[in-house]
């Protein structure tokens, strides 16, 4: 062989007999890690990703490649590792909504409960491995099985929530909410009562249509109504609402053809904190709906329609009597009903009760409904 300095003939030997130089090179020994910047190590045995990444005692991955191991590291460098970075599914969820609930009213805390049992099968999965093909087979399973879009948009807007923790937290680095594709929103047509159907309600004496007219006539959400506190029930007008912040803590005039029923009720409640606690029916929304309310319409025989179409009723009437757009969406309590009007405008109570004033228990107008511009008023109701 030849010397690899000397380029002297020698035998085979690891040294050379002219020089002294090694013959045989040194394996390349690999440069340690700097501190704190985690290890790559393989595991014994036949195995598909042998190659692990592991940080402050945490594993990051198993890889195929060491490669692969090296460049899992370098994603988070800077980042602080602690046994949070593999959190799963559920782990985040509850972390998540021991934080977020304390804000929800527990109808809030439901819808996030059942949009979070849509996404089982990814509950053990690690959060931080997870990607918008992951949340969009969930949303599609579910929405295939006809539910409405805002049903569905639920899960996506849950996704979302709980990556911005996530983000926060350090355990993912990108939320992948925004790129899940949900269902064309197909609008549906509400139903409302007509002149007829409100007839029969007001020439009905159970206690049942006296609350189906008073959501008729203010426009409450039919919660809003039934957590509606004694104390904040006047004369002309009560405070209250629920959902957001525009519909928190607004005056909800009261029209001179429902007072009647107002003051019935709080006669009936007595010492109780709420309006409807002395209503001898049922004070459960579910149990009111079911047991309460569609009997009702099935014994005056009106078409079966949902507790929200009295809303939808109320905005249809206040359209055809002229109220103010602005004047109607702050009853109703939305938000977005234009930068001007917010700006503005400004109705005082005694505006808005004249306004509402407007609405006759027993008009006789037009019979066409304005159902295109109800609709879009209520828009997110």
């Amino acid at each position: 062989m030849i010397c690899e300095k000397c380029k002297a003939e020698s035998p085979e030997s690891p040294y050379c007999p002219q020089c002294g130089k090694k013959q045989v090179p040194e394996p390349r020994k690999h440069i340690k890690r700097a501190n704190n910047t985690g290890t790559v190590y393989k595991l014994s045995g036949r195995r598909r990703r042998p190659w692990v990444a592991a940080k402050s005692g945490v594993i990051i991955g198993y890889y195929e490649k060491k490669t692969d191991a090296l460049d899992a590291l370098g994603n988070v460098a800077q980042r602080n590792v602690t046994e949070r970075y593999n959190m799963t599914f559920a782990e985040v969820y509850e972390s998540w909504n021991s934080e977020h609930f304390r804000t929800l009213t527990d109808s809030g805390e439901t819808g996030y409960r059942s949009a979070y049992d849509q996404f089982a099968e990814i509950h053990a999965k690690a959060f931080r491995t997870l990607r918008t093909m992951d949340f969009q087979r969930c949303v599609d399973d579910y929405a295939a099985g006809g539910r409405k879009h805002s049903t569905v948009s639920k899960l996506k807007q849950l996704v979302g929530q709980m990556s911005k923790w996530a983000i926060r937290e350090e355990i993912i680095q990108t939320n992948f909410a925004p790129y899940i594709i949900l269902p064309e929103y197909e609008p549906v047509e509400k139903e409302i009562f007509d002149d007829a159907e409100i007839e029969k309600l007001e020439n009905c004496l159970d206690d049942a249509a006296k609350i189906t007219l008073m959501l008729i006539y203010t426009g409450m959400r039919i919660g809003e109504l039934f957590t509606m506190p004694v104390a904040d029930v006047h004369k002309t007008y009560c405070i209250g609402g629920e959902k957001t912040e525009a519909g928190m803590n607004r005056v909800i005039p009261i029209p001179l053809s429902i007072r009647p029923y107002f003051s019935y009720f709080k006669s009936l409640s007595k010492d109780c904190e709420l309006l409807l606690d002395g209503y001898e029916g049922n004070r459960e929304l579910h149990n009111f709906r079911k047991r309460d309310y569609y009997p009702l319409l099935e014994s005056l025989g009106i078409k079966r329609k949902t507790p929200h179409s009295t809303r939808h009723t109320y905005a249809s009437m206040a359209v055809k009597v002229g109220m103010r757009p602005e004047d109607l969406q702050q009853i109703l309590g939305h938000a977005d009903y234009g930068t001007t009007s917010n700006i503005y405008v400004h109705s005082n109570i005694n505006d808005l009760v004249k306004a509402a004033n407007k609405l006759k228990s027993k008009t006789k107008k037009e019979k066409k409904e304005t159902v295109e511009v109800t609709n879009m008023l209520l828009t997110n109701s």
